[in-house]
C-alpha cells in the first residue's frame, strides 16, 4: 500500500505535469525544474505566466496589469486577409486582389422592386484596412478570423499563423492570437479545381441527413486536428439555427428543420470539436446564431436590410431556443448572436438588445461565457441612426464581449474615458475573453509544427473519413424498377466528371448510345433582388423550376429523359428543393448535401448503399411554401417528401 506521502508526490506530478512550451522572442524561465515564458520579460514568474495556477487566477492577474487600450483590444474580432506571402510570411501591405475593396453596401427597398440606384451605407464610416503589426500591435486586437484559401498549402498556412503569433510575443504582455475561421472542410464544387488543402465532408445539412451524433462527433475531432495543426484555434460554429423557413438561403449550413434533431447534433459536433473540456488539442466553437436565425421573413438573410426581421406567427420562438440549450450542456466556449430584429420581442438586433444578449441568454438561460456578434457592421438594425461609437456602446451594455467584424477599438476606448462604460464593464468581458485562451494552451504554445501539418492536413485517414461521410449524407428519393445500384454499363454524364464515371463503365458523348444517364443540377433558385447582396452568391426566392435562375437545369433533365434512356438525377440540395417538375419522368433521384462526384457514384454503383435520412421536409409546389408559418417545422401541407424520408437498396 502507497503511503500518503507518495500519495502525495503522485498527486502533484499529475497535476504539474510539464506542458509543452515554445517562445521565439521572449525569454524562457526555469522554476523549480519547470519551464515557464516571461511573456512580459520582468525577468521574473507572474501568475498569468504560471501554468500550474487555476486559470481564474492566471485571468484576474493579467487583467489586472492590462491598460484600458489592451482590454479594448480583446473585445474586437477583427478579419485579417491578403497577408501571406507565397511561403507564408507576412506581408506589410495586402496583397493586390485580396479583397480589401470599400465595404459593401445594404441596400433599401422591399424585394421585387427596381433599385433607386442609391445604397443605403446606414451611417457607416467605411473601414480603414490595418497591416498586422497595426492591428497586433498597436490596437492590441488578438481575436482574427482567416478566411479559408483553397489553394494555400497548410504548411504555408501554418508558417504566416507563427509569424503572426510571433509578432504577438514580442508586444508588453506576450498575449497570443485566437485565430477563428468559418467552418471550410466542405466539398467545393465551384471555382477553378485545385487539390483539397483539408479534408473534404459533406455540408452541415449532409451531417444532418446522416443523422447520426457519433459521425458528426468523428467529423468534430478530425476537423479539430486538422484546425489545430494550422494554427486555427477557434471555429464559428456550429449553426445550430433550426432552418423551419425553406426558402432560407443558408440552410446548407443548418442540421435540417427539426429542433431534437438539430440539437443532438449541435451537442456531438461541439464534443467532437471540444472534447470534454477545452485543452490544446481543442478547437473552441462559437455556436451561433442565438437565439435562431431559421424564422427569416420571406426567406431573405438578415444581412440584407430587406430581410433584417425574424418572424413568429406560429408563436413558436422557444423551439429555437432548443439547440442552443443543448449548446450549453456541450459547454460551447461561445455564442455568437443574430443579424435580425426579432419581431415582437424587440426593436434591434440582437447585438443591440439587453433583454436578448443579457435577460435571455445570460439571466434566464444561464449562459456565462463569451458572446461574440456576428459581422455586423454594415448591419445595424434597429441603430441605424446611431452614430458608430454610440452602436458599439450600446453592443456593451447589452451584454457583447467581442464586435465581430470590426477592426479598432477605439469607440470603446472613447467610451472609457467619457465614463459612458466603465473599466470594470470592460474586465468582465477581458475575463470572458481571455479564459478561453488559457485553456486552449495557447499562452503556453501558440506555434504549430508546419512540416507536421503538411503531413497530417487532408492526410489519406481523413479524406477517407470524409467521402465514407460524403456517401452516408446521400439520400435516395426514388429508384424506380431497381434502377440502382447500376452495373458496369455505357455512361452518359453531365455536369459530372467523366474520369470518375469512367472507373464505373464506358463514358459515351452521344445519351442515345447510353445505357444509363446521369445528371448532376442544383435545386431551383432566384438570384438576390438586389446588386451588392451580402451572401449574393447564396440561393433565395422560388425553390421550383419554371421561375428559377437556373430553368435550364429542368430543361436538360427533361431532354435527357425524352431520349428514353433510365435517367438518374443529383440534385444538390443547398435548400429544400421543389421536385415534382420531373420526378415522375426519370428513373432515380439521389439528394446531395455537400459531396464529390466521386461518392456520388460509389451509391450508384452499389459500393456503398444509400443510408441518409431527410434533414427537411421537400415541399410539393411553392403555393404550400408561401402557405407555410416561417417559425414552425414540418408544417408544409401535402410534401413531396417528409423530413426523415430515404431509400437504400437492401
Amino acid at each position: 500500500m502507497l503511503k500518503a506521502p507518495v500519495l502525495l508526490s503522485l498527486c502533484f506530478a499529475l497535476t504539474f505535469a510539464q506542458p509543452k512550451i515554445e517562445s521565439r522572442r521572449t525569454p524562457v524561465l526555469k522554476v523549480g525544474g519547470q519551464t515557464f515564458r516571461d511573456l512580459n520579460k520582468n525577468g521574473r514568474l507572474d501568475k498569468y505566466e504560471d501554468w500550474r495556477l487555476p486559470v481564474d487566477q492566471r485571468v484576474a492577474d493579467l487583467v489586472s496589469q492590462m491598460t484600458v487600450e489592451e482590454k479594448a483590444g480583446l473585445m474586437i474580432h477583427t478579419s485579417l486577409m491578403g497577408f501571406t506571402g507565397p511561403n507564408g510570411e507576412v506581408l506589410d501591405a495586402a496583397a493586390p486582389g485580396a479583397g480589401f475593396g470599400p465595404p459593401r453596401a445594404t441596400t433599401s427597398g422591399p424585394p421585387n422592386r427596381a433599385l433607386n440606384g442609391r445604397p443605403n451605407m446606414n451611417n457607416v464610416t467605411p473601414m480603414d484596412r490595418p497591416n498586422p503589426a497595426e492591428t497586433i500591435l498597436k490596437r492590441n486586437i488578438r481575436w482574427v478570423l482567416v478566411r479559408p484559401n483553397p489553394r494555400e498549402p497548410a504548411e504555408v498556412t501554418a508558417k504566416f499563423h507563427n509569424g503572426l503569433q510571433e509578432m504577438a510575443e514580442g508586444s508588453r504582455l506576450g498575449i497570443p492570437i485566437a485565430f477563428s475561421s468559418d467552418p471550410r472542410h466542405a466539398v467545393r464544387r465551384t471555382g477553378p479545381p485545385a487539390p483539397p488543402n483539408i479534408s473534404q465532408w459533406p455540408e452541415q445539412l449532409g451531417l444532418g441527413a446522416i443523422g447520426d451524433a457519433e459521425a458528426v462527433r468523428e467529423f468534430g475531432r478530425i476537423a479539430a486536428k486538422e484546425l489545430r495543426a494550422i494554427g486555427i484555434a477557434v471555429t464559428l460554429s456550429p449553426m445550430a439555427d433550426v432552418a423551419t423557413e425553406p426558402r432560407w438561403g443558408r440552410i446548407s449550413g443548418t442540421f435540417g428543420e427539426d429542433a431534437e434533431l438539430v440539437a443532438k447534433l449541435t451537442k456531438a459536433y461541439i464534443e467532437g470539436f471540444q472534447g470534454k473540456k477545452l485543452g490544446p488539442e481543442s478547437v473552441l466553437c462559437v455556436t451561433k446564431h442565438f437565439p435562431g436565425d431559421g424564422p427569416v421573413k420571406d426567406g431573405y438573410d438578415p444581412h440584407n436590410n430587406y430581410g433584417k426581421w425574424t418572424i413568429y406567427p406560429g408563436h413558436n420562438f422557444d423551439y429555437h431556443l432548443i439547440p442552443f440549450k443543448s449548446a450549453f450542456e456541450a459547454v460551447t466556449g461561445a455564442i455568437m448572436t443574430g443579424y435580425f430584429i426579432p419581431v415582437g420581442k424587440d426593436t434591434v438586433a440582437i447585438a443591440y438588445s439587453r433583454a436578448m444578449t443579457t435577460d435571455l441568454l445570460r439571466d434566464k438561460m444561464g449562459f456565462n461565457g463569451l458572446v461574440v456578434t456576428d459581422w455586423l457592421r454594415n448591419m445595424p438594425w434597429g441603430a441605424e441612426k446611431l452614430s458608430e461609437k454610440d452602436r458599439q456602446k450600446q453592443m456593451v451594455l447589452a451584454g457583447i464581449d467581442q464586435i465581430g467584424g470590426d477592426n479598432d477599438p477605439k469607440y470603446i476606448i472613447e467610451s472609457v474615458r467619457d465614463r459612458s462604460i466603465s473599466e470594470a464593464r470592460l474586465d468582465v468581458s477581458a475575463k470572458r475573453v481571455l479564459k478561453p485562451m488559457f485553456e486552449l494552451g495557447l499562452f503556453e504554445d501558440p506555434f504549430v509544427d508546419a512540416e507536421g501539418a503538411k503531413n497530417l492536413v487532408a492526410s489519406r485517414e481523413f479524406m477517407e473519413a470524409g467521402h465514407r461521410a460524403q456517401v452516408k449524407s446521400l439520400v435516395l428519393l426514388k429508384n424506380a424498377n431497381g434502377t440502382l445500384p447500376a452495373a458496369k454499363k455505357k455512361i452518359y454524364v453531365e455536369n459530372m466528371s467523366k474520369e470518375e464515371a469512367g472507373k464505373y463503365g464506358t463514358v459515351v458523348e452521344n445519351p442515345a448510345e447510353a445505357e444509363l444517364a446521369l445528371i448532376r443540377v442544383n435545386a431551383a433558385y432566384a438570384n438576390y433582388p438586389y446588386g451588392g447582396s451580402f451572401f449574393a452568391a447564396t440561393r433565395v426566392g422560388t425553390l421550383a423550376y419554371a421561375d428559377a435562375a437556373n430553368s435550364k437545369e429542368l430543361d436538360a433533365i427533361k431532354k435527357l429523359a425524352a431520349t428514353g434512356v433510365p435517367t438518374v438525377v443529383i440534385v444538390e440540395m443547398d435548400r429544400p428543393g421543389i421536385l415534382t417538375e420531373f420526378i415522375d419522368s426519370v428513373a432515380a433521384v439521389l439528394a446531395s448535401f455537400g459531396t464529390t462526384d466521386a461518392a456520388a457514384l460509389d451509391v450508384v454503383f452499389g459500393r456503398y448503399s444509400p443510408s441518409g435520412k431527410l434533414p427537411v421536409n421537400l415541399p410539393s409546389d411553392m403555393p404550400s411554401v408561401m402557405a407555410q408559418a416561417a417559425d414552425v417545422p414540418h408544417d408544409l401541407d401535402d410534401p413531396l417528401f417528409k423530413f426523415g424520408f430515404g431509400l437504400t437498396y437492401r
